[in-house]
C-alpha cells in the first residue's frame, strides 16, 4: 500500500537529478553539480545534498571521488532511471516484510559466497567489515547513522562474491529501501544497551563462516542476524 509519508528532502533531490537524466541534461559519465551548487539551486541544505549523493553511491549509481566530485556511473539509462525510482520511493515499504525478503535472498547469497569466495574476495569483505566496525564504534550519533552505508556495503559485498548477477541486481533494486531501513535500525541500535556489540558479533560470524568456506553456517549466521534485526520491529 502506498505510503502517505511526506518525501524526505534527499528523495526530492534524487528526483530532480533523475528528471535531468530523463531530459538528457546528464548522461552516464558526467560529473554531477557540487554540493554547494545543487544546494543553492534547490534551496536545500548541503547536508541533504550530501545524503542524496550518499544514497546514490550506495545504490551503485554514482562514484564520490574526493577532490574530483560526484560522477554518474556508466550504466544502461533505463536501469539508472529504475534504480532512482526505487530511491525516490524509498519509504514506501513494510520493514518486517523487507527483512523477511532479505532473509530469503541474503541467506542464499551468503551460502554461495562461502562456496565461491577467493582470497581477494576475503580481503575485500574483511575491509568492508572493518569500515562497518569503525562506524558502529564511533561515539558520535551522526556517525552511527552513516554506519548504515557501511552496513549496506558489507551486505552488497557478499552479494557480489556470490558470483550470481541476479542476486546482485535484486539487491540493487531494493537498495534505496535497504538504506532507509538500515538508517532506522542504526538509530534504534544506539538506544539498546549492548546492541552495538551484538551487531558487530553477528557480522563477524558471517565473515568468519564465509572465510572458513562453511556455507551452511554462513547461511545460518546471516539468517540469524536478519532475524535479530527484524525482532526490533516486532
Amino acid at each position: 500500500m502506498p505510503s502517505n509519508k511526506k518525501k524526505r528532502v534527499y528523495q526530492t533531490i534524487v528526483e530532480h537529478i533523475k528528471s535531468a537524466i530523463e531530459r538528457k541534461e546528464m548522461i552516464p559519465g558526467d560529473k554531477l553539480p557540487s554540493e554547494r551548487t545543487l544546494a543553492a539551486h534547490l534551496s536545500v541544505s548541503r547536508t541533504s545534498v550530501k545524503e542524496a549523493y550518499s544514497v546514490l553511491e550506495s545504490a551503485g549509481l554514482v562514484e564520490i571521488k574526493h577532490g574530483s566530485g560526484v560522477i554518474l556511473l556508466e550504466d544502461n539509462l533505463d536501469d539508472v532511471i529504475m534504480k532512482m525510482n526505487v530511491v525516490v520511493r524509498g519509504e514506501s515499504f513494510d520493514i518486517v516484510e523487507l527483512m523477511e525478503f532479505r532473509q530469503a535472498i541474503e541467506g542464499e547469497t551468503t551460502y554461495l559466497a562461502a562456496v565461491r569466495c577467493n582470497e581477494e574476495d576475503l580481503v575485500t569483505l574483511h575491509n568492508a567489515y572493518l569500515k562497518f566496525e569503525k562506524a558502529v564504534t564511533a561515539k558520535e550519533i551522526t556517525v552511527k547513522e552513516i554506519g548504515a552505508k557501511e552496513d549496506l556495503d558489507f551486505h552488497m559485498c557478499i552479494a557480489r562474491i556470490s558470483r550470481n548477477l541476479l542476486f546482485v541486481e535484486v539487491m540493487y533494486m531494493i537498495y534505496g529501501r535497504l538504506y532507509e531501513a538500515l538508517k532506522d535500525a542504526s538509530i534504534k541500535t544506539v538506544q539498546i544497551p549492548g546492541r552495538n556489540k551484538t551487531v558487530l558479533s553477528e557480522h563477524y560470524q558471517i565473515f568468519t563462516a564465509i572465510k572458513d568456506k562453511n556455507p551452511e553456517l554462513a547461511r545460518k549466521a546471516m539468517s540469524d542476524h536478519l532475524q535479530s534485526v527484524k525482532q526490533i520491529y516486532l
